[in-house]
C-alpha cells in the first residue's frame, strides 16, 4: 500500500530526469521512477523526489533496476503508469459502488448479528409476563401483575434448575373516591430436580413469599422429596411428588406453629403443537401437627406463541389458606399477559 502511494505521487509530479535517474522494477510488479544521488545505501535502495524527498527501498522489495537516459522511455513508462494507476482506482471505484448497493442489507445483517449476541445459552429458556387490568364504572381498580420464569437444562443432563416469581399488586377505589388496597403479594421459588433414572427424580424446593391482604408479612420454605414423571406421546408430561421440609414463617394470629411441613405437588405440561402449551400444576402443604393447617395453589394456564419473541397467556389461578384469622382465605382470578420469550 505504501509503494502505490508513492508510486501515485510520483507518477502524478513531473519527473526530472538526468543522467542519474532510475527506474525500478518492484517484486510486486509496480515501477517507480526518480532520481538518485546515491545508488544505495548496504540495505536500501535511494530515491529522491522533490514532493517527498529521499525515499527508501528496501533491496529485497527490488526486483530490478535500470538507468534511464532516452527522454521517450520516460514518457512511455509514465503513460503505462498512468494506465495502470487510472484501471487500479476505477477498480476501486467499481468496489466502493458495490459496497454502498450492499450498504442496507449489511446494515440489517450487522443488526442481526447484534440481536443474536444478546442470545442465552442454548441450555437457559425462560420467559417474562407483564399484564395490568384496568376496571372503571362502579367497580374501579388497577391491577399490575408481572411473572418470570427462567429454567436451565442442558441436553442430556439429568440436571435441570428452574427459577421463578411473580408480583400482584391491586389498588381499587371506593365510589367517594377513596382508593383501598386490594391485593399485594410477590413469591419467588427455585427448584432443583436431578432425575437419577428416565422417570424417577429427586427434588428440592425453595419458596419465599408474602400476602398483605391475607396477613402473611413473609414465609420461607425448603422442601425435598422425590417424584414421578411419565410422557405420553412426546407432547404430554405428568409428574407427581411428595416432600417433607420446613417452613419459617410470620402469620397474623397463628404463634408456636410447627416448623415441619409436607407437601404433594403435580404437574402436567401439554404441547399439541409447536406454538401452543398448556400448563396445569397443584401444590398442597400440610402442617402434620395441626391438620387444620394448610394451604394449596391451583393453577391452569394457556399459551399460545405469536413469534419466536412474543406470546400471549391466558391463565387461571385459585389458591387457598386455612388457619389463618383473616377474612380471606381464598383467592381466585383470571390473567392476560404478554409474554416475552428468551
Amino acid at each position: 500500500m505504501k509503494f502505490s502511494l508513492i508510486l501515485s505521487f510520483l507518477l502524478t509530479a513531473p519527473l526530472l530526469l538526468s543522467a542519474d535517474t532510475f527506474r525500478f522494477v518492484l517484486n510486486s510488479g509496480e515501477i517507480l521512477i526518480g532520481e538518485s544521488e546515491s545508488l544505495s545505501t548496504e540495505d536500501h535502495y535511494l530515491i529522491h523526489s522533490d514532493i517527498l524527498g529521499v525515499i527508501k527501498i528496501p533491496k529485497e522489495k527490488v526486483a530490478s533496476f535500470t538507468v534511464v537516459k532516452d527522454k521517450s522511455i520516460e514518457v512511455i513508462l509514465e503513460a503505462e503508469s498512468s494506465r495502470v494507476a487510472e484501471k487500479q482506482s476505477s477498480g476501486q471505484m467499481t468496489e466502493i459502488k458495490k459496497v454502498e448497493r450492499g450498504l442496507q442489507p449489511n446494515k440489517i445483517s450487522g443488526l442481526y448479528s447484534k440481536l443474536q449476541s444478546f442470545d442465552t445459552p442454548k441450555s437457559w429458556s425462560g420467559n417474562l409476563r407483564i399484564g395490568m387490568n384496568l376496571s372503571f364504572g362502579d367497580r374501579e381498580y388497577t391491577h399490575t401483575y408481572l411473572r418470570g420464569k427462567l429454567k436451565i437444562e442442558e441436553e442430556d443432563s439429568p440436571h435441570l434448575f428452574q427459577l421463578s416469581g411473580e408480583y400482584n399488586y391491586r389498588e381499587n377505589e371506593h365510589s367517594n373516591g377513596s382508593q383501598y388496597l386490594s391485593e399485594d403479594r410477590y413469591h419467588l421459588n427455585f427448584t432443583y430436580r436431578w432425575f437419577f433414572s428416565e422417570s424417577w427424580f429427586f427434588q428440592n424446593a425453595s419458596s419465599y413469599r408474602t400476602d398483605k391482604l391475607k396477613g402473611i408479612d413473609n414465609e420461607l420454605q425448603n422442601i425435598s422429596g422425590f417424584g414421578y414423571r411419565k410422557k405420553f406421546y412426546d407432547t404430554l408430561e405428568l409428574l407427581i411428588g411428595t416432600g417433607i421440609g420446613f417452613q419459617d414463617r410470620s402469620v397474623v394470629g397463628l404463634s408456636d406453629e410447627s416448623a415441619l411441613i409436607v407437601n404433594v405437588f403435580q404437574e402436567l405440561n401439554w404441547q399439541p403443537i409447536e406454538r401452543i402449551k398448556l400448563n396445569q400444576t397443584l401444590n398442597f402443604f400440610q402442617n402434620p401437627n395441626d391438620l387444620d393447617i394448610y394451604n394449596y395453589k391451583f393453577i391452569l394456564g394457556f399459551n399460545y406463541r405469536l413469534t419466536d419473541l412474543l406470546g400471549f397467556e391466558i391463565r387461571y389461578s385459585m389458591d387457598f389458606d386455612n388457619g389463618i384469622t383473616e377474612n380471606v382465605k381464598e383467592d381466585s382470578r383470571f390473567q392476560n399477559a404478554l409474554i416475552f420469550y428468551f
